[in-house]
């Protein structure tokens, strides 16, 4: 894994995002063909879209973590094999965390939706209960969206990734039950109900 100059523990605490069934190495740059002139290398790696980009700094929190929150978005991305398969769905790359940047796709039209106080409640409502989750270990995963909350400092103080297509998650920090990884069927149902609600795409 790629290291971050002066931030050890940031790169530490994102070390869930680079658990994934395809190469993890592969998640840390954007592909570009060793032939590729400069101007096309500019072209397949651009800058991250400075409309999507959020604030930067990462303080994972410790204790009850609801009422820290004050704020929350969702991101719907493209995974490494989505692009490495299909280049020609593969839309201008953004960036979320430091280090960790996504392509989104052509035909999304909401990859990144702020959610209101209201849905905020019934998203944490869902992802705190037991009952979203199920007793099955599994590392493969090929998560579509992520959800980032925010603390009033506008840090980042958690991160919850979700895979539709497999039904798996990574929850940072976690929540009782969710160390299992794995969504039970009324669980995933839910919370995919709740992001068709507030307009999130879901795969």
């Amino acid at each position: 894994m790629r290291i971050i100059p002066a931030l050890p523990v940031l790169t530490l605490a994102l070390a869930p995002f680079l658990t994934r069934c395809t190469n993890a190495a592969s998640h840390e740059k954007t592909p570009i063909s060793p032939k590729s002139s400069p101007a096309a290398a500019k072209k397949t790696n651009p800058k991250p879209d400075t409309l999507a980009v959020e604030p930067q700094t990462t303080h994972i929190a410790s204790g009850y973590f609801n009422s820290q929150v004050s704020r929350v978005v969702c991101y719907s991305y493209l995974d490494i094999e989505d692009y490495e398969e299909d280049t020609l769905t593969r839309a201008p790359m953004f960036q979320m965390m430091p280090g960790f940047s996504r392509y989104l796709w052509k035909y999304d039209p909401h990859p990144k939706v702020v959610l209101t106080k209201k849905q905020t409640r019934k998203l944490l409502a869902i992802i705190s209960s037991p009952k979203t989750y199920k007793p099955l270990q599994s590392t493969c995963r090929s998560p579509r969206n992520c959800f980032c909350f925010y603390n009033k400092k506008k840090e980042i103080i958690g991160y919850y990734e979700v895979s539709f297509e497999s039904g798996r998650l990574i929850a940072v920090p976690g929540f009782p039950g969710s160390e299992s990884g794995t969504f039970t069927a009324t669980g995933l149902k839910k919370l995919r109900s709740f992001c068709r609600s507030a307009g999130i795409t879901t795969r």
